[in-house]
């Protein structure tokens, strides 16, 4: 199993890649999503043991370096920050209105990344697309992302919620018999916490 971290570990990490883009004159910009976008800007998502990213195209190598000594220097997989999500991405959602910029890196010094984050309509549509809430291993925590987004978003019922997934795959929520047999289970639980539903938060 890939080595997990939490949300200091990560920002340093961005920090490392930021003053890498500054060293080589460049601004680069990350959107985030799954539980990295959630362990960043949430109150309910402590840990991940991978970054997914919207891809970027042809990493340049100083890119890959510095992602490759971030990896063995903290002792994560090599794959840490991957743009696997990409194809699973919605065609519908735009950087303007469905994204939101959480901050730029390194936090002291000159800026050369900035990173982005999802809005909780569009990772709540991400995550009932994907529906892993039967993962042996995920699923649980899978479920309570699910509960905590439908609360961020002001979402009480399952229609309301396969509306959220109609906005960004119309073809997923027309099929959706998934998702609402799903989250029937995934909603009559409760959380055995008190973190509060909120996303994104940018000051933490």
């Amino acid at each position: 199993m890939a080595a997990r971290f939490d949300r200091d570990q990560l920002q340093d990490a961005l920090d490392r890649l930021g003053e890498a883009a500054a060293a080589n004159h460049t601004q680069l910009d990350l959107a985030v999503y799954g539980g990295a976008a959630l362990m960043l800007a949430s109150r309910f998502r402590y840990a991940s043991e991978d970054v997914d990213i919207a891809s970027i195209g042809e990493w340049p190598d100083w890119l890959r370096k510095a992602v490759d000594k971030v990896a063995r220097d903290n002792g994560w997989a090599a794959d840490w920050l991957n743009d696997a999500i990409q194809f699973h991405l919605s065609p519908a959602a735009t950087q303007s209105d469905d994204h939101l910029e959480f901050g730029t890196y390194p936090r002291r010094g000159e800026p050369g990344l900035r990173v982005f984050v999802p809005s909780a309509e569009y990772l709540l549509a991400l995550k009932l697309k994907a529906m892993r809430v039967a993962d042996p291993v995920k699923g649980p925590l899978e479920a309570r992302d699910i509960r905590k987004l439908m609360a961020a978003c002001g979402l009480t019922g399952i229609d309301d919620a396969i509306a959220i997934l109609g906005q960004y795959f119309p073809r997923s929520a027309a099929d959706a018999d998934k998702q609402r047999f799903l989250l029937k289970h995934v909603l009559s639980q409760e959380d055995p916490d008190d973190d509060p539903p909120d996303y994104p938060v940018r000051d933490l």
